[in-house]
């Protein structure tokens, strides 16, 4: 954050911390659902082909339900939205928390559940634009950000011992009763706007503009790619693919370094650097257009570290290395706010399905990539290494096109 009277400003917008509080409790239920859920499953089945399935079916449906069911969040009107998914996804997580309810029901009750959170997400995400004051949008997409990412760290360290302490059914209700939460706050806090594209709008050009005497079916995906600043900061964002290598290799990484161990440490230091680096980044750097032109260079400096990898550091450099890249990954809540004001209002909740979906298949893609290839290669650091060398060269790429992009922007504003 920029300073205290900021975060003040941000907590103090009553729709904006609602829509916080909620996502950070969503957030933590959902890793203690997680991990409760995958020692149900092994605990019925013992087997761990299944609890693998069972864990891989929180992020799968993502790919499927992020184009299909975005779209709900520009058609209809967002607080509704989110409402009704929330209320919904109470009901399910509550079927799964009841005894004796069949292994195949409980996955698809869980794909469901899965399903139902891309318009929940959209509606929300599409919403935080129009809930913040402009001159502290950068500060509330930090604090959302980097709430999720302590949350998810809170929920998975409890979720363990919750689950084990109090059995995997009282886990899943307590997650249906976080669903409920969610839903309250929604009520309470956030005001009712009609929706932002109830039937029909207007095709836009790439900068965002209205395009006259054009109607419009959809066409968020032509709007991304015809925006180069759109395409750019996609591209940006889509590097956590490569970034993500270490997290897939985290058992392998460790056991190579002789500290078997330190597998959870290395899970553990992306999403914690990542929240100190978004700290330093918004204390040191307070003007907005300042971080956007940081954006590129942070996402070059966000891969670079684990090209080092190919020189076998021990435990203490790897960790190190991580770190700093994980630091810099802190690229990624300015790229997500510029983003947010550059989308068009009707088309955010599309957008965001696209852009999601996009970086959920970019990170599954990139950790079985590398895992494939450290497999070809023998050496789980050498892979991380070449992973960063790839991530590199791309990363050069689209943060000289978002520069330009960027560039190109701001002169036909001043003109």
């Amino acid at each position: 954050m920029r300073q205290p009277g900021a975060l003040r400003a941000v907590i103090g917008c009553r729709e904006f911390s609602g829509l916080w509080i909620s996502a950070t409790v969503s957030t933590a239920g959902d890793q203690l659902a997680a991990v409760a859920l995958s020692l149900l499953v092994f605990e019925r089945t013992r087997s761990p082909a299944w609890t693998a399935l069972t864990y891989a079916m929180m992020t799968l449906p993502t790919l499927v339900s992020g184009p299909l069911l975005a779209w709900m969040a520009d058609r209809y009107p967002r607080r509704a939205v989110m409402l009704c998914c929330a209320w919904l996804q109470a009901g399910l997580v509550a079927a799964m928390a009841l005894p004796g309810t069949p292994l195949p029901a409980m996955i698809a009750l869980l794909i469901a559940v899965q399903m139902v959170a891309s318009p929940f997400l959209a509606a929300q995400e599409a919403t935080l634009p129009l809930v913040l004051p402009p001159k502290h949008y950068d500060d509330g997409i930090a604090l959302f950000g980097s709430s999720a990412d302590l949350a998810q760290m809170v929920g998975l360290a409890s979720a363990g011992v919750v689950a084990t302490a109090f059995g995997p059914h009282v886990a899943l209700a307590a997650d249906a009763v976080t669903f409920v939460l969610v839903a309250v706050l929604v009520q309470v806090t956030v005001l009712p706007r009609p929706a932002a594209a109830p039937v029909r709008v207007r095709r836009v050009t790439p900068d965002g503009s209205p395009a006259p005497h054009a109607p419009l079916d959809g066409g968020a995906l032509g709007l991304i790619f015809g925006s180069p600043r759109l395409r750019s900061i996609l591209g940006l964002r889509l590097l956590a693919g490569f970034a993500m290598v270490p997290q897939g290799l985290a058992v392998p990484l460790a056991t190579q370094l002789r500290a078997p161990w330190a597998a959870g440490l290395i899970l553990a230091v992306e999403p914690a650097a990542n929240v100190l680096g978004v700290l330093l980044l918004y204390r040191l750097v307070r003007d907005e257009r300042r971080r956007e032109r940081l954006v590129g260079p942070l996402a070059v400096l966000s891969l670079a570290p684990l090209v080092v990898l190919a020189a076998h550091p021990n435990l203490v450099g790897t960790v190190t290395l991580l770190a700093l890249a994980a630091m810099a990954g802190a690229y990624h809540t300015p790229a997500r706010s510029a983003w947010g004001r550059i989308m068009p209002n009707a088309y955010r909740g599309r957008a965001h399905g696209i852009a999601r979906t996009a970086l959920r298949a970019s990170q599954g893609g990139g950790m079985a990539l590398g895992g494939v290839l450290a497999q070809l290669l023998g050496s789980v650091s050498t892979a991380v290494a070449g992973a960063g060398g790839v991530g590199v060269l791309l990363a050069l790429r689209a943060a000289l096109g978002w520069n330009r992009a960027r560039r190109i922007a701001n002169a036909e504003v001043t003109t």
